[in-house]
Parts: C-alpha cells; sequence; structure tokens
C-alpha cells in the first residue's frame, strides 16, 4: 500500500455501526493496493438536522477535508471515496499511478450525463489544490448533492473526469433514494 494517496471513506454511523457494504468495500480497496484513512463516519441522519441528501457533501466538508489538511505534508494527494465503491477488478493502485494525473481528476462514476454527472464513487484530487477545493466548498453557500457539487467543479474546467469510470458501486438500500441503488451484488436480499 502507498500513504502517500490515502482514500478518505465517506460514509455513517446509525445504531452504533456503519453499513455492511463498507467492510466489503475497504477489502476491496486494499486488495487493489490503495491506502485507507481510519473511518471517521458521520452521523447526520439526526431528525430535522440534514436530510441524507446532503451528508456527503457535508462530510467531505466537515470531516474529509480537516483531516486531509492535518495531513497534507506528508502526502500527494488523496482521494474521496464513498463508503459504497467497489473498485473494478482491473484498476489498481499502480494503474493509477500509470496515469501520471496531474490534476483532480473523478474516477469512479455511474454515468455522465449532458448537464449532470452520477455518483462520486471516486475522486482523486492531487495535494496542491487542496486549498482549491478548500475555497471551493466556502463559495458554496447552500447545501448540494456531493455529485452536483462536484459536476459544477467539473462545468468550470477544475475536475477532469476519466472516458471511463474504474468504480462502481455496491448496490444496497441508499436513504437517498429511498430505494435499491443497483450496482455489484455482494449482499443478500434478504
Amino acid at each position: 500500500m502507498n500513504t502517500e494517496y490515502p482514500i478518505d471513506y465517506i460514509t455513517y454511523v446509525k445504531n452504533g455501526s456503519w453499513p455492511k457494504y463498507v467492510d466489503l468495500s475497504m477489502k476491496n480497496t486494499i486488495d487493489k493496493g490503495f491506502d485507507i484513512l481510519d473511518l471517521t463516519p458521520d452521523a447526520y441522519d439526526v431528525p430535522n438536522e440534514v436530510s441524507a441528501y446532503h451528508a456527503g457533501f457535508l462530510h467531505i466538508k466537515h470531516i474529509t477535508i480537516p483531516k486531509i489538511v492535518e495531513i497534507r505534508e506528508t502526502i500527494k494527494g488523496f482521494f474521496i471515496g464513498e463508503g459504497d465503491l467497489w473498485i473494478y477488478e482491473e484498476f489498481t493502485f499502480d494503474k493509477f499511478i500509470e496515469l501520471k494525473l496531474d490534476k483532480p481528476t473523478w474516477l469512479g462514476y455511474k454515468k455522465k450525463l449532458s448537464n449532470f454527472i452520477i455518483g462520486n464513487f471516486l475522486i482523486y484530487i492531487p495535494i496542491k489544490y487542496l486549498d482549491e477545493l478548500i475555497e471551493h466548498f466556502k463559495k458554496q453557500n447552500r447545501l448540494l448533492l456531493s455529485d452536483r457539487f462536484f459536476t459544477k467543479l467539473y462545468d468550470c474546467g477544475w475536475l477532469d473526469i476519466l472516458d471511463k469510470s474504474v468504480a462502481n458501486e455496491i448496490e444496497h438500500y441508499s436513504n437517498v433514494l429511498g430505494g435499491i441503488r443497483k450496482g455489484k451484488v455482494l449482499l443478500s436480499k434478504k
């Protein structure tokens, strides 16, 4: 594993534990040679506090960014990964290094529409762009879906996107959707 390019997982706890798919995702990610920062799940599901729609955006702003600021001198870049991340078999840490990315890049997503990119499963940010990312969050005056926020950064040219996604999500019940999100089937439907 390479600690110079860690992944921070966006996840949550409910009733004292995180979703079952997070452990499956982390094992897959580690098996591919990536390093994962210690989990810091949020608990934004408190009634009348924050809707599930905005939890990812707030997690990145209030949890991920401060973690990265704390270690910025020891890393070359970082990834933001959703807790349901499933990196495809052929994409390893070595394949990431071969890409020689020098700009923030959206690596894992479900699909790219004409005006919206669905799913911010895996985003890479070189450390030299951290301050700019912080500024983008400061300028965002209202809560957004996290993939809407990153779509805006793509639209303005700050964020690149790979032509083909390197990841999907593990199929699971989504609090945002209020139903099953289709993806890599790993959990029983019971």
